[in-house]
């Protein structure tokens, strides 16, 4: 799914503000509001969340009383720590919020993002603070120096560090809407678990082991959620249409209608937002500091991507509805609820690619082993266990060795459970600083395999492994900078996502899957599966694209224009009429569950930016060798470990030699890459 820097902290700290949210009380005790008896770790937490908040704030006053003269010992290596302690304490509290088994724990956590979050607003508003940092000469300083105070810089101009003290009041109180809006609207989505009760019937063509946990309840029904451990075999394996329909209903119309009115509001507050700080929308705004620039770039590329991928997703589409005449003659339409299913009977009856018969394959042991294997390889270094207390049993947690040499910690989270956060992404948990301390990060899925050895995988729950992987090299390659404004995925977050998507392009490599993807009786994949699986590929990737690229409509069109001028629901039936090959479903509310409205805003075209890039990156391997550790070396040094040392634009041309372009994705969906160039 993609990355959880602290939303909050990673754009204070990366950019000095753009969408951040916090509270304008002036008392930041966690302790506010009504007594209330709390769990013993949730009340430690709690006293420690208080005692960063308290160094903090006489971090902030120290900083806004610096004296002249203004150098890098004295306003830069002052800021750094700052930020150091702001990072880690609010990364560590949103990790927590979304995973910690302790209810009254994630409450409190809750409590304490809001304030550190108010903390990064204040640091990004700090006129004495900014005036300081202006008043550095860099001139002759180191060039990552010279980077992050370009960045720092940038950041406080876009936070309107420079308006009137009234204006940056304004601006302070709009940013704890925006917070508390973002906390609700997230917080609905992940406690609106819903359920469908079918028969035992209702589950024909779902595979045995999944079958085999789900009891028959005293009412003689099975329980389904709409938990993706439970929606993906359903949309892929059900033969029930009727059942796929009912799931999907429930499942695109969770948080509404609670999270409909929130989401009009944030999209207010945001707007107003952007226009106190100049700028025409909170799109605008969002995207000033991105490798896009603009909304105006970012809607290009949405409508160049549309056309590029309009001719494979149309071929895709047209052979699902073949198929599915082949069940119901009648059809003229494809559903949104049959697309799994009628993908998977295509891969199976014109590839031989039985999705259901694959799970033997990929026990989560299997793949976690084989996933660390393949990184010792490529990157030379190792995973040991590391003994270290975790929030939960289930929790995994490991060390990362170069030669004798300590690099970093991770830990994994990888299991579903009540009230911990549903999808899966890499949440950045300590902010390496070179010679100073470790980057450490968490990789939260929701897989089966929490409690029995031989629970089975999907392949794409197989891609998502390497794609959330793929965040966590990052983050932890990219971990050994100075500055922690430039250290870890610091990137520009439209590049963020490259290094993730290129890392699932090893899921058809024969010998990666070979190494790990072994049945219960010691026999691994077979060649001609493998040969299979890559012939299939292609189908369904224009289907996707084109999906993923209505969203990205959806994401920046809400943000690019005056909310108060559009009606949620008839402006997303508009995109989808538009940029969607396949119909709305009736009663569904995408918008109140789609969590990246808060956490990305407007810029879910991120995904398909990214991968753009990444398939162009990808094109080096696909050329010199897979397993190739000259070049695997070459690419962790200019794409992973500079972090945000240089922009990313620059580590993609030090790596390509040239300007990254479209045509590797275009022949990745079997169109003519004619017109498909540099990425402008």
């Amino acid at each position: 799914m993609g990355m959880a820097f602290s939303r909050a902290l990673a754009l204070v700290l990366l950019t000095g503000l753009i969408g951040c949210a916090s509270p304008a009380s002036d008392d930041q005790s966690v302790a506010d509001g009504p007594e209330k008896t709390l769990s013993p770790e949730a009340q430690a937490f709690q006293e420690q969340c208080d005692d960063n908040i308290a160094r903090l704030e006489q971090g902030l006053v120290t900083l806004e009383n610096l004296a002249p003269p203004f150098t890098v010992d004295s306003v830069l290596n002052p800021l750094n720590d700052f930020q150091i302690l702001l990072y880690d304490s609010a990364s560590r509290t949103g990790l927590y919020e979304a995973v910690h088994p302790d209810a009254d724990l994630r409450d409190v956590a809750g409590k304490c993002t809001a304030a550190y979050s108010d903390i990064g607003t204040r640091l990004s508003l700090s006129r004495p603070l900014y005036e300081a940092v202006a008043a550095v000469d860099v001139g002759s300083a180191e060039p990552d120096t010279q980077r992050f105070h370009h960045v720092t810089l940038q950041g406080f101009r876009l936070s309107g560090v420079d308006r009137d003290k009234k204006t940056r009041e304004k601006i302070r109180a709009l940013n704890d809407r925006i917070t508390k809006l973002g906390q609700a609207f997230d917080k609905n989505i992940l406690e609106d678990v819903r359920y469908i009760e079918v028969s035992p019937q209702e589950l024909e063509g779902l595979p045995e082991d999944y079958i085999a946990g789900k009891p028959v309840g005293e009412n003689g029904k099975v329980r389904i959620s709409t938990r993706y451990v439970d929606t993906i075999p359903v949309y892929t394996y059900a033969h029930s249409d009727e059942l796929r329909r009912e799931l999907r209903q429930q499942d695109r119309s969770r948080a509404y209608p609670e999270n409909e009115q929130i989401l009009e509001d944030l999209l207010s507050a945001r707007h107003e937002l952007a226009q106190t700080l100049g700028f025409d929308t909170f799109a605008d705004l969002v995207t000033a500091d991105k490798m896009t620039g603009s909304a105006g770039r970012a809607q290009s590329f949405i409508d160049d991507f549309h056309d590029l991928v309009q001719p494979a997703a149309r071929r895709d589409l047209d052979r699902l509805l073949a198929e599915l005449k082949t069940l119901d003659p009648d059809a003229t339409q494809v559903e949104r609820w049959q697309a799994m299913f009628l993908e998977e009977r295509i891969r199976r009856e014109q590839y031989d690619v039985d999705a259901a018969k694959m799970r033997q394959y990929f026990p989560y042991r299997k793949v976690r082993d084989g996933l660390f294997d393949l990184v010792s390889h490529l990157f030379g270094v190792t995973i040991r266990p590391w003994d270290t207390d975790t929030w939960h049993p289930a929790v995994e947690a490991y060390e990362m060795y170069e030669g004798d040499k300590l690099i970093a910690r991770f830990y994994m989270d990888m299991h579903p459970r009540e009230g911990k956060y549903q999808h899966a992404a890499a949440f950045s948990t300590q902010v390496g600083i070179r010679d100073r301390q470790l980057p450490i990060s968490t990789l939260v899925c929701n897989f089966a395999g929490g409690n029995n050895p031989d629970d089975v995988m999907e392949f794409s729950e197989v891609r998502t492994f390497l794609h959330e992987f793929g965040h966590l090299l990052h983050a932890l390659f990219g971990g050994q900078q100075r500055w922690a404004a430039l250290s870890g995925i610091a990137t520009e977050w439209d590049f963020a996502e490259a290094p993730s998507q290129m890392l699932e392009e090893w899921m058809y490599d024969k010998a990666t899957l070979q190494s790990f993807a072994i049945n219960a009786e010691g026999e691994p994949i077979p060649d001609d599966l493998v040969e299979r699986l890559d012939a299939a590929r292609q189908f369904g990737e224009g289907l996707t694209g084109n999906l993923q690229i209505f969203y990205s409509a959806l994401s920046l069109t809400y943000h690019n224009q005056d909310p108060a001028t559009f009606d949620l629901m008839d402006r997303m039936l508009e995109l989808e009429a538009h940029y969607s090959p396949m119909p709305h479903q009736d009663d569904t509310y995408f918008y109140a569950n789609l969590g990246h409205l808060n956490g990305y805003s407007a810029i879910y075209y991120t995904y398909m930016w990214s991968k753009v890039i990444a398939l162009d990156l990808f094109s080096e391997f696909a050329e010199q060798g897979l397993r190739n550790r000259e070049l695997a070396q070459r690419y962790r040094k200019a794409i992973l470990e500079p972090g945000g040392s240089k922009p990313a634009a620059t580590l993609i041309e030090d790596f390509l030699g040239r300007p990254y372009s479209m045509a590797a994705f275009a022949r990745s969906l079997g169109v003519s890459p004619a017109g498909a160039g540099p990425v402008e």
